[in-house]
């Protein structure tokens, strides 16, 4: 296990596919950030996971706005995972 950069912040291998995550559990910082741009404030994403302490959501929110491309380019992946499930074997002609 390795902490990278921000002290709440961890990329483990074998949790998540190795993308950044608060320290300890699964939860993703692009998640984070998904809520945070959606609207909810700190305080709500602490409600939603109540386990969570305000400096983790600070930490994933300053790790994503340090490391843009990364966290869009997961952004992306499960953009993409996400209609792999809605549309198996690709989307269906129009």
């Amino acid at each position: 296990m390795s902490l990278v950069d921000y002290r709440r912040i961890e990329k483990v291998a074998d949790r998540c596919g190795g993308r950044a995550v608060v320290v300890g559990t699964r939860i993703r910082v692009s998640v984070i950030l998904t809520l945070y741009r959606q609207g909810m404030t700190v305080e709500e994403i602490i409600e939603h996971y109540p386990h969570l302490r305000p400096a983790d959501v600070h930490d994933a929110l300053a790790y994503a706005y340090d490391h843009p491309l990364e966290i869009e380019s997961d952004l992306a992946a499960d953009d993409e995972i996400a209609a792999q499930h809605r549309w198996p074997g690709g989307p269906r002609p129009g």
